[in-house]
């Protein structure tokens, strides 16, 4: 009798973040049975026990603040084939990373007295304690384009990044430029490509979560944002709300 191939083991690990992408994992519908046929969960250490056996790939989504977080992902660098971070927070930080100047007065604005044991630090992205295989940016992560990467990576082929603007997608959707006609704050020409234009096609503006591709002319919009009428101020909101580290 002829045994049956093993499938690669998947592991899913969520550190200090609002959960949103393991939750968009949940959310792949039909996907998610094609994904379940393809790989064996062997560890979610949000919703499951872990199986003790080692990953292939894991999924890492959160920023690391925690001593223990560190730990756990020097663990899992020494064991998967495929160490990729998942969401924005995982792979810069996040928006919980903004400010590290300012962060001790925003502490203080919000919570006046802080208990003796917070011993949270301040959030890295996961390439700060690991080196990392591949990142999926996004917030939270766009379900579509992490199947795409994870067809390649069950072949044993990291993905090529999009090198090029979310402005590519609208075009491709036929979407409206809300630039250009309806005068909105779009970060769709310096934004990496791969969420599908998510925001834009709903007639949102991109507000940057996948990062830069490598040739954005962040100048270039600026200007286009001051010629809008957009204060120097809040010109700043709009790019550092998922850029600004350091």
């Amino acid at each position: 009798m002829t045994k049956a191939k093993e499938k690669p083991r998947l592991g899913l690990y969520s550190l200090t973040s609002c959960s949103g992408d393991i939750l968009e994992i949940t959310n792949l519908e039909e996907d998610l049975l094609k994904l379940l046929d393809l790989v064996e969960v062997v560890d979610l250490n949000v919703a499951m026990p872990a199986t003790g056996l080692s990953p292939d790939i894991a999924l890492v989504e959160g920023a690391v603040t925690q001593a223990e977080e560190a730990g756990l992902l020097r663990g899992l660098r020494k064991k998967v084939k495929y160490l990729v971070a998942i969401g924005t927070c995982a792979c810069t930080g996040g928006v919980v990373a903004r400010g590290p100047k300012k962060r001790k007065g925003w502490l203080r604005d919000v919570y006046p007295e802080t208990g003796g044991d917070f011993t949270s630090g301040f959030p890295r992205p996961v390439s700060d304690v690991v080196p990392v295989d591949f990142s999926i940016p996004g917030c939270p992560i766009e379900r579509n384009y992490l199947m795409h990467c994870l067809g390649y990576l069950l072949k044993g082929v990291v993905p090529e990044v999009p090198n090029y603007p979310l402005c590519m997608e609208c075009k491709m959707k036929g979407n409206e430029c809300l630039l250009r006609y309806r005068g909105l704050p779009c970060l769709g020409p310096v934004t990496r490509a791969g969420c599908g234009a998510r925001q834009p096609s709903v007639g949102r503006p991109c507000d940057g979560c996948f990062g830069a591709y490598e040739d954005a002319n962040r100048e270039a919009l600026t200007e286009i944002f001051r010629q809008m009428g957009l204060g120097e101020d809040e010109i700043k909101k709009r790019f550092d709300l998922f850029w600004e580290r350091g």
